[in-house]
């Protein structure tokens, strides 16, 4: 945590404790009177004098004295209490055991009626308050003692919300509201806002047992020095039908112009479509409702914008940072028009997605893996991922399917999430492009690299071969042939040769006969390399004559130049004349 800014830390109380009625005003109000009576000392002055005094080790630090006297802060130690108190008392020529004493009791009574909340030093779980998480090691690419949140890079809103922040230091309770996008870093702004705040403050973030309930049965209960944490803002000002939020609403409203509760730092988030919503004024008709008065007054002057994407100049400051975490140069190479956060916070829940879909929705995307890491271009034919992800499924998968399994499996892999898109999306043309035949769809690249990584090709099912033959980008065949033969699939990978030869692609036996020649298969490479020659390719004529002859074949490789000059081969007679013995004169 910060040590509360820059500012000069006073050296006297200020002014008379400003607590709401309870247990804790008591306590304070009992120091204050003692401080008077004491003639006002600075706190070095009081710290030296319970330095000073044996029967006090350790004595309160001079930050618990401040803290105590001029923040209203309840020490965490009785001791500290009970100490404060005997140098005061001793100031004053009061009696300190009877003082002392008075000050025990006080401290046990604020201490069991604390303020809302837990001191700020202990909060430091920020997936406890709803940061999400970002890409780590478990995606198998970065090492494993990466903290769990990236490095973070201040962008423009990060300023104006430390303003808010210095504010609160100051003493005026003030509220802050980031909108933007999902994923955008609205929560993790705040996160990393209040690590400016000194530990002695508290964080209070109602839950439970539900959110706009709790936070309006707390609100009353909150001290001075508390971060009230309203993330997704909208789901305690937006209650329709009940009047709750609007009864939230009024509650900060008074919470933020109380003195005896100053101050307090309210830190929210929330989406542009419910920050609308809230600040939206009712027609110029009378008689109109208006739902959200309450919160659009509270709500007025707080709000922060988060672009959703990074600036150039932020990326700039990104690339600075990178040597010290490798998922933002990560994130940097491979989110949408520097749409950082969102990749960082997207990664795993896409693969929370996969993990967690139903058989047809995983098996779809199983499919749209396998094909990408083959080698097909990024556009993936509705047709091919139908008749691939079928194959993917058990017998006991299939018969329990419906008849539009797989547009319920598209519509689930489609849904987008935390502010990126879903696992298998559908591309849509820009006008004026060529239009597809059918649909198309992107694999999240995320996944696509997942797949790479943890996937192997070897394994997959006969099927998702027959839809690549069948279905599959037809410029992509002898690419797909070529990464199944680098995976010993001989099978496969010939048939999508043939088919890439029959797509108007020659040389596709030629290929094939070279992958059958490097596998060891020189008989069938022979017969591949003359099919590509007998089938217009010309290089492969001098390769199949070139295995003949190395195998000792060679009046098979005449017989067959022979019928391949008669066929009108402008290269056979050149080949035959190398092979023929020469004629004695």
């Amino acid at each position: 945590m910060g040590n509360g800014g820059s500012e000069p830390q006073p050296s006297r109380v200020r002014q008379a404790p400003q607590v709401g009625p309870g247990p804790l005003r008591d306590f304070q109000c009992a120091l204050y009177e003692a401080y008077l009576a004491a003639g006002s000392p600075t706190f070095e002055e009081l710290a030296a004098d319970a330095a000073r005094i044996s029967d006090l080790a350790p004595a309160p630090s001079l930050t618990i004295i401040r803290a105590c006297l001029d923040e209203a802060q309840l020490p965490d130690q009785q001791a500290d209490a009970a100490a404060i108190a005997v140098v005061l008392a001793r100031r004053a020529a009061w009696h300190a055991d009877d003082f002392v004493l008075l000050i025990r009791g006080l401290w046990l009574k604020a201490r069991l009626t604390a303020p809302l909340g837990q001191p700020l030093k202990s909060v430091t779980d920020p997936f406890a308050l709803e940061v999400h998480r970002a890409i780590d090691h478990s995606a198998g690419r970065f090492p494993h003692d990466l903290p769990p949140l990236p490095a973070y890079i201040e962008r423009a809103h990060d300023e104006e919300l430390r303003q808010r922040v210095v504010q609160a230091l100051k003493g005026t309770s003030t509220m802050a509201v980031l909108i933007g996008p999902s994923s955008t870093g609205k929560t993790r702004a705040c996160w990393e806002a209040i690590q400016e705040l000194p530990e002695t403050w508290r964080l209070w973030h109602p839950i439970a047992p539900g959110r706009a309930e709790a936070a309006l049965t707390g609100i009353g209960g909150i001290g001075p020095h508390t971060v009230v944490w309203l993330n997704d803002t909208h789901h305690y000002l937006t209650t329709p039908g009940t009047g709750l939020g609007e009864r939230v609403a009024a509650a900060l409203r008074a919470l933020l112009r109380e003195p005896a509760q100053a101050p307090v730092l309210v830190l929210g988030t929330i989406w542009p479509e419910h920050w609308a919503q809230l600040l939206q004024e009712p027609g110029p008709h009378g008689g109109v409702e208006d739902p959200h008065a309450q919160a659009r007054y509270l709500l007025a002057g707080a709000g922060i914008t988060v672009p959703a994407a990074f600036s150039p100049d932020d990326l700039a400051r990104l690339h600075g940072h990178a040597g010290r975490d490798p998922r933002l140069l990560h994130a940097a190479r491979h989110a949408d028009d520097g749409r950082i956060t969102q990749y960082l916070a997207g990664a795993p829940a896409l693969l929370e997605r996969y993990r967690t879909a139903l058989p047809a929705a995983r098996a779809l995307i199983e499919a749209a893996m396998d094909a990408r890491a083959a080698g097909h271009t990024i556009a993936l034919p509705h047709a091919l991922l139908e008749a691939a992800a079928e194959s993917y499924l058990t017998d006991a998968e299939w018969d329990t399917l419906g008849e539009d399994w797989f547009e319920q499996a598209l519509a689930y892999c489609a849904a987008p999430l935390r502010g990126t898109r879903g696992p298998l999306t559908r591309i849509r043309p820009r006008r004026g492009a060529p239009a597809h035949p059918q649909p198309h769809y992107r694999l999240a690249d995320f996944l696509e690299e997942h797949g790479r990584t943890t996937r192997q090709l070897d394994h997959t099912p006969t099927g998702f071969w027959d839809a690549l033959i069948e279905h599959a980008h037809r410029p992509d065949l002898t690419d797909l042939a070529q990464s199944a033969g680098e995976r010993g699939l001989l099978s496969p990978a010939l048939r999508l040769f043939t088919a890439a030869h029959e797509a108007g692609q020659p040389e596709g036996l030629r290929a094939a006969g070279t992958l059958l020649h490097s596998a060891g298969h020189i008989d069938d490479a022979i017969t591949w390399y003359q099919r590509a020659s007998e089938n217009g390719d010309s290089a492969s004529l001098g390769l199949a004559v070139t295995l003949l002859y190395d195998t000792g074949r060679t009046d098979e490789a005449i017989t067959w130049l022979t019928q391949r000059a008669r066929q009108g081969d402008p290269a056979a007679p050149s080949w035959l004349t190398q092979l023929q013995p020469t004629t004695p004169t």
